[in-house]
């Protein structure tokens, strides 16, 4: 990823950075004087990678009659163009040059949140099946039986007696029997019932979270400030 530097030089000088800038192989395309006015020159250089501040204090150089070299170069390169610009900084300071994207390092740090979810635990099933069993009751049935038994008899018929008798007649008489009839009636005699019994219990979540430390170093007195 390239990386802006930046510098401020008066304006014979600018030239000849540019110059050494492009003789050194960096791409003259990547290399540009600055213009405009203040506002514009600070959201250049705000989008180049440079803080704010950086960008207006560049712009407040570059209204006092500086002119400000910038180049796009890649990372392993920063040292070379920086050393370009130091051999020709003159009447700057450091705050009229720099190089680098300016970042942040965030300090992450975990925290623990404990929730609650419902997992099975085991359970009870109930099968109803079907069995059968022998079974006998004694039922006493009543029969009957038609019987024709033949009897003397002796007696005169009246003339009504007579003339009904000698009619054409058939009697018949029949028996009967009883037989076993069997009727099944289902009867509830008990049930199985199904419930759930809550408890609750207390259960200590022990775990680790992280969190990032960020140590500032100082660096060495008259070691340049490059922030990338």
């Amino acid at each position: 990823m390239p990386t802006s530097v930046i510098s401020a030089f008066d304006s014979e000088t600018a030239g000849r950075v540019v110059e050494e800038l492009v003789k050194a192989g960096f791409p003259e395309r990547d290399v540009v004087v600055l213009e405009g006015g203040e506002d514009e020159l600070v959201g250049e250089i705000v989008a180049r990678g440079f803080g704010r501040d950086d960008a207006r204090e560049f712009a407040e150089a570059a209204g006092r009659g500086r002119k400000l070299v910038a180049a796009e170069v890649p990372e392993a390169k920063v040292d070379r163009a920086v050393e370009i610009m130091d051999r020709y900084e003159s009447g700057g300071n450091d705050k009229e040059r720099g190089a680098g994207r300016e970042e942040a390092v965030p300090v992450v740090e975990e925290e623990l949140s404990v929730g609650k979810r419902r997992v099975a635990t085991g359970g009870v099933r109930v099968t109803s099946r079907v069995v059968e069993r022998p079974v006998q009751r004694t039922v006493h049935l009543r029969e009957e039986h038609v019987e024709a038994e033949r009897k003397r008899s002796d007696r005169v018929l009246s003339p009504e007696e007579a003339e009904a008798a000698f009619r054409d007649r058939t009697v018949e008489v029949t028996g009967t029997a009883e037989e076993a009839e069997v009727r099944k009636t289902a009867r509830e005699v008990g049930e199985v019932s199904l419930g759930k019994r809550v408890e609750e219990h207390a259960e200590t979540v022990r775990d680790k979270v992280r969190r990032t430390e960020v140590e500032v170093e100082e660096l060495e007195a008259g070691r340049r400030d490059e922030r990338r």
